[in-house]
């Protein structure tokens, strides 16, 4: 913080995390600057603010409506907000608030749990009950509300979840695939259909109920993408990860792996071998110069010559030429077309 609000940098910071806005498609991206002891006064009625310094408060704000769900992406300096049992008889609402954060840190009661939710962690946030939550410093929150409605009879019927997603290959995937959505949505001006809204509220659905998610998930084209990409990022580095491997986590057959992907313009074999080499790029831009060998061992190639050969095809030089352009200015590190 510098003077009163968000740091400017902080705020640039945010905005490159989440792309460019484009105030693009038929619906577009409301965007809100809420600051100082009015903006706390006049928020939303939904919920009510309380800053140890109101005159500091400010949040930036971003929502995008569509016929099911809502995507925002929001950052703020610190604040206490309450959704109180008299704001839900006066304002009712049935959504699940699924958000991730990258930024602060966030303790409370929701749910009818306690919260202490870290950057990467996925949240769920009832509104039909009453929730206390504080963010220590400043704090993002990327995500989509869904209706109750949607999300099986027992949590239409008034049951509620767990605040914090267990740390699995599901709740990763789904994390992934809500951050990515709100992102291309309230930010990037994307317009989203109907059956992209349905398959993303049948991975929050089943993620919420992970003991009964089974075929029928993993069928889930934007559950597999997001599910392969999690676990690539995982495991890459693994020289015998590949495609075999992503089907035993996924407990499903390489044909089904195959056959669930069709459409999406994604080759697995290129996938591992594109995030290797970006790993490569990485470790070859460092001040310390790593042998050729121990770069391949670290990014998961079999070898300095699977290396050379994969990275000759992929850019048009070799790494050796790669680093010895970085190193002579002939390159920033951002040249290459990774």
């Amino acid at each position: 913080m510098t003077g009163s609000g968000l740091d400017p940098a902080v705020v640039d910071h945010w905005r490159r995390l989440n792309g460019p806005a484009h105030e693009l498609g038929s619906l577009r991206s409301r965007q809100v600057r809420t600051r100082g002891r009015h903006g706390i006064d006049t928020y939303a009625d939904l919920v009510e603010l309380e800053a140890d310094d109101p005159d500091e408060f400010e949040q930036l704000a971003l929502w995008r409506p569509f016929s099911k769900i809502i995507a925002f992406s929001i950052l703020q300096t610190a604040v206490r907000t309450r959704r109180t049992s008299a704001r839900i008889r006066e304002y009712p609402s049935n959504f699940l608030i699924v958000a991730c954060q990258t930024i602060g840190r966030t303790t409370g009661d929701a749910n009818g749990h306690r919260v202490s939710l870290e950057p990467g962690q996925m949240s769920i946030t009832d509104s039909r009950r009453p929730y206390d939550l504080r963010t220590h410093g400043v704090t993002d929150a990327t995500g989509i509300w869904v209706p109750t409605e949607l999300m099986g009879t027992q949590i239409a019927g008034g049951a509620t979840v767990s605040p914090i997603a267990p740390d699995t290959v599901l709740s990763r995937s789904c994390a992934s695939l809500v951050v990515r959505l709100a992102r291309d949505a309230a930010f990037g001006g994307a317009d989203i259909d109907l059956d992209t809204e349905l398959a993303a509220i049948e991975v929050v659905r089943a993620t919420l109920e992970q003991e009964y998610a089974g075929d029928e998930l993993r069928g889930n084209p934007l559950f597999l993408r997001e599910a392969v990409i999690d676990l690539i990022e995982r495991n890459f580095r693994d020289p015998d990860f590949g495609v075999d491997a992503i089907a035993r986590h996924l407990h499903i057959s390489k044909r089904h792996l195959y056959r669930g992907l069709e459409g999406q313009g994604l080759s697995l074999p290129e996938m591992i071998a594109d995030r290797r080499l970006d790993w490569a790029c990485t470790l070859l831009a460092q001040p310390a110069r790593v042998r050729l060998d121990g770069v391949a061992q670290a990014a998961g190639f079999t070898s300095a010559a699977t290396l050379r050969n994969r990275f000759r095809a992929k850019f048009g030089v070799g790494p050796a030429t790669y680093r010895r352009q970085l190193q002579s200015g002939a390159l920033d590190g951002g040249e290459v077309d990774r």
